[in-house]
């Protein structure tokens, strides 16, 4: 009778581990394929444990590596799809969204939560600017969409460069520290869009 209790046991347990297993791999590959799905390459791993928790996109750590991607970007979003874990570590190199072109990205938290930091070097052109749109990318547009009317400085490479806190609250990113320029101006609206078009393609679904 001993005995038949220790095999239920055991087979139910391991049938818990690969359950476990299988979930968050599931988890993983759906991120693979929304990310990549327009080429490039990505791995994605995920730790929940119970891995129920990925129902409330809340887990213990999830890690991104990709290159060569095309992300979309839109004027909103926020960090929420992130939010519900103790860890992120995310790097990108090699990608695309909107007007930019990233060569690298770097999106971190440590596991006691709190602030994201954030590191991004990409570049992007005046008319790239001007052709996106001035309503999504605010303020930044009228100065730089100047560029695109002026030959050659319209096609000339404008470099972005990175490296700021930020802060995810009722969905919405701000700046907390740190700042970067655009053209010799502020580029934290920049630093929160080109993050909310990563954690957008990240969310746990």
């Amino acid at each position: 009778m001993t005995s038949w209790v220790l095999i239920a046991a055991t087979v139910v347990l391991v049938a818990g581990v690969l359950s476990q297993l299988a979930i968050l791999r599931l988890a993983a590959r759906r991120v693979e394929r929304r990310l990549g799905e327009r080429g490039g390459e990505v791995f994605v791993s995920i730790d929940a444990l119970p891995a129920l928790r990925l129902l409330w996109r809340r887990g213990d750590r999830v890690l991104v590596r990709g290159r060569g991607l095309t992300l979309g970007m839109s004027g909103r979003g926020g960090l929420g799809a992130l939010d519900g874990f103790a860890s992120v570590d995310i790097a990108l190199t090699e990608f695309r969204t909107g007007p930019f072109e990233v060569s690298s990205f770097e999106l971190t938290r440590g596991d006691r939560g709190g602030t994201y930091r954030m590191r991004s070097t990409a570049q992007t052109t005046g008319v790239a600017l001007a052709s996106y749109g001035g309503e999504q990318l605010g303020g930044l547009v009228p100065l730089l969409a100047l560029l695109a009317r002026q030959t050659p400085l319209g096609e000339a490479g404008i470099p972005v460069s990175l490296e700021v806190e930020l802060v995810s609250e009722d969905g919405q990113i701000s700046v907390s520290s740190g700042g970067g320029s655009i053209a010799g101006y502020p580029a934290g609206p920049v630093a929160t869009m080109i993050a909310a078009a990563v954690a957008r393609d990240v969310e746990i679904s």
